[in-house]
C-alpha cells in the first residue's frame, strides 16, 4: 500500500489544483471573441463581431440605439415576453453571412424558460435542445440553441434546424482577431457588389476585387469615431492598384459635391465618403474614413 508521505500530500494537492484550474478555465471563463468566431462552421463568409458591452461602458450603445423605450412595438412585446433587452443583457455579437443562411453566436444573460415560451406562443416548437419559429417569411425560419458560458447560437435560414450547423465547441482559429470594438471581415471571394446590399457597400466591395481579404473596424480614434481599411494583396502592384482604384473613386465624389457647388457635410454620408485616405502598404491597402457624431446622430434622426 502506498503511503502519502507530507511531500506527496502536497504534490497530490497541487495536481489538484491545476487540474481544477483547468476545468474552469475550460467550461467557465467568460467566453472571447475567438471562442464566439471558432463556433462557425469551417469555410469563409463575411464575418461581423461586436463588442456590446465595449460598447455599453463607453456609452457608444446608447447613442447607437436611441433613447430606451422609443423601439418597435414589436420589439417592445419581445422583451416583455421573453425578458431579454439587448441593451442591458447582450455582451457580444458575432455573425456569418452565407450565400442561404445567416449564423449567430450571442454572448449574454438568457432565460432559456421564457424564450422557448416565446418561441410556442408564437407557433413555433421547442425540444429540450433547440427552438424554432417561423420569420417574416417562410424562407426566414428562425432556430436557436443554449450554449455553454453564457452563449446562444441561433440562424435564419430555410432550414428550420440550421443551427445545428453550429460546432458544439469553439474550433480553432490560427490568425488573431481584431481588437476593435466593432470589424468586419469580408474574404476575397465576397469582395464584389451585388443587388441587395447597401449602395455604398456596394462600390466599396467592388472597389476591392482582386484582394485576399478585406477588414473594416469602427471605434475611436482620439478625436470621434472612425472607420478603418486593412485589405491584404497577393502581390504590392495589386495593392497599388486598388488604393488607387480607392482614390480616384473619392476624388470623383469630391468633383462631383463641387459641380454642384456643394461641400462634404459632416451630417451626412457625403462627410463620410469624400474624407476618405487611402495608401498601399507593402502587400497591405489601408484606408480611413471620418465618421462624426455629427452623423451618427443625424443618421438617427436625434
Amino acid at each position: 500500500m502506498l503511503k502519502l508521505t507530507p511531500g506527496r500530500w502536497a504534490s497530490l494537492g497541487a495536481f489538484l489544483a491545476v487540474a481544477c484550474l483547468a476545468v474552469w478555465w475550460v467550461l467557465w471563463r467568460p467566453a472571447t471573441a475567438t471562442d464566439l468566431i471558432g463556433l462557425f462552421p469551417d469555410g469563409e463568409a463575411p464575418t461581423l463581431y461586436l463588442d456590446v458591452a465595449g460598447l455599453r461602458s463607453s456609452g457608444v450603445l446608447d447613442l447607437l440605439a436611441g433613447k430606451a423605450g422609443a423601439e418597435e412595438p414589436e420589439y417592445r412585446k419581445f422583451v416583455e415576453a421573453s425578458g431579454f433587452d439587448y441593451r442591458r443583457d447582450l455582451d457580444a455579437v458575432a455573425m456569418r453571412v452565407r450565400s442561404t443562411d445567416t449564423l449567430l453566436i450571442l454572448k449574454g444573460r438568457f432565460d432559456a424558460a421564457r424564450l422557448a415560451a416565446y418561441a410556442k406562443s408564437n407557433g413555433g416548437r421547442c425540444t429540450p435542445d433547440v427552438c424554432t419559429v417561423q420569420g417574416s417569411s417562410p424562407e426566414r425560419q428562425i432556430s436557436w440553441i443554449p450554449m455553454k458560458r453564457q452563449m446562444l447560437g441561433l440562424a435564419v435560414a430555410p432550414d428550420p434546424l440550421a443551427v445545428a450547423l453550429l460546432n458544439s465547441s469553439p474550433r480553432r482559429i490560427s490568425r488573431p482577431l481584431p481588437e476593435s470594438p466593432v470589424w468586419l471581415e469580408v474574404p476575397g471571394s465576397q469582395l464584389h457588389g451585388g443587388p441587395g446590399l447597401p449602395p455604398g457597400l456596394s462600390a466599396l466591395l467592388s472597389s476591392l476585387d482582386g484582394a485576399d481579404r478585406a477588414l473594416l473596424t469602427a471605434g475611436l480614434d482620439g478625436i470621434g469615431f472612425a472607420l478603418e481599411l486593412n485589405a491584404t494583396c497577393p502581390e504590392p502592384a495589386k495593392a497599388k492598384e486598388i488604393a488607387g482604384r480607392l482614390t480616384q473613386m473619392t476624388e470623383m465624389f469630391r468633383k462631383l459635391l463641387a459641380r454642384e457647388n456643394q461641400k462634404p457635410d459632416p451630417a451626412d454620408l457625403s462627410g463620410l465618403l469624400a474624407g476618405g485616405e487611402f495608401a498601399a502598404e507593402g502587400l497591405t491597402v489601408k484606408g480611413k474614413w471620418p465618421l462624426s457624431k455629427v452623423l451618427l446622430t443625424s443618421m438617427l434622426g436625434k
